[in-house]
């Protein structure tokens, strides 16, 4: 049999939620995501950037493309290790391992699918990012991660259907702008919170 609430217990319940909400997108602020955020947002830019005035199946692209993984690889893992020293996180593993697992069945499908051009590479990795941005969301209740992944994935969509000429210059502005400004949206609005 179901007890009613009172108005007073539904006050301190909402109120409770209203707290764990503030102090999870603090600790989001205050951990990597913001940075993690910015820095493929960066790479993503130059990336499609570089795809789209040097075109997407030029050799010159994919050396770009590779410099700029290795650097925001290093530069994730940098943040990480720094982060990782001043807060120790059992989940913090947990996530590495996570994108790392990510990204090794990313490369073995890619492998595996034979896309047809720079472009349709672009696409799926994309589309595999995004993926992991909204499971990750899903996993650790973030509609923020969730609904930033969703809207990147209708950018890349919409870009490489619509506008499959111009796919690299919607992906640098759109899908890089988004990922740089999510992260300064963060750290300038949610550490405030």
């Amino acid at each position: 049999m179901n007890t009613p609430v009172s108005p007073d217990e539904a006050r301190e319940a909402l109120s409770l939620i209203e707290t764990t909400t503030r102090q999870m997108r603090r600790a989001l602020a205050y951990g990597g995501m913001p940075y993690f955020l910015i820095i493929w947002g960066v790479v993503w830019t130059l990336g499609f950037g570089a795809s789209y005035f040097l075109g997407p199946n030029s050799p010159q692209a994919g050396m770009v493309w590779m410099v700029l993984d290795i650097l925001g690889a290093v530069a994730s893992f940098g943040v990480g290790a720094y982060l990782g020293q001043r807060v120790r996180s059992s989940q913090g593993l947990r996530i590495g391992l996570y994108w790392l697992a990510w990204m090794f069945y990313a490369a073995l499908i890619l492998y595996f699918a034979h896309p047809q051009g720079g472009d349709q590479i672009s696409l799926l990795i994309s589309l595999f990012a995004m993926m992991g941005y909204v499971s990750s969301g899903l996993l650790y209740r973030s509609r923020f991660l969730v609904s930033l992944g969703l809207a990147v994935t209708v950018f890349i969509v919409v870009g490489y259907l619509l506008l499959p000429s111009f796919f690299n210059l919607w992906m640098a502005l759109l899908g890089g702008g988004s990922l740089i400004a999510a992260g300064v949206y963060i750290l300038r609005t949610w550490r405030q919170s």
